[in-house]
């Protein structure tokens, strides 16, 4: 909701400030669900197309980035893994 609207909507001061402390508290704990959901997990990145990759662990800043070995990911260029590949296919 945008805070013009909440303005309008709630004109004494009193109100207001129940009603945004009420949203921020709703989202505060919408947010800590989500970060507790992801606990353990990581975002992989590639600041230039694939060369280097790094993670770092869900919700971090950048500055907690690490570069991987891309001998890690040899999984996902396992070409029996990939259909495209699969030369088994009958015609």
């Amino acid at each position: 909701m945008n805070i013009e609207a909440l303005v309008r909507e709630y004109p004494n001061d009193t109100e207001l400030g129940a009603k945004v402390r009420e949203l921020y508290l709703k989202n505060k704990k919408m947010i800590e669900d989500i970060f507790e959901k992801q606990d353990g997990k990581f975002i992989y990145e590639s600041p230039d197309g694939g060369k280097t990759i790094t993670k770092r662990p869900f919700g971090s800043p950048h500055s907690e980035r690490v570069v991987i070995d891309k001998s890690q990911l040899s999984i996902f260029s396992d070409e029996s893994l990939n259909p495209k590949y699969n030369t088994n296919e009958s015609n």
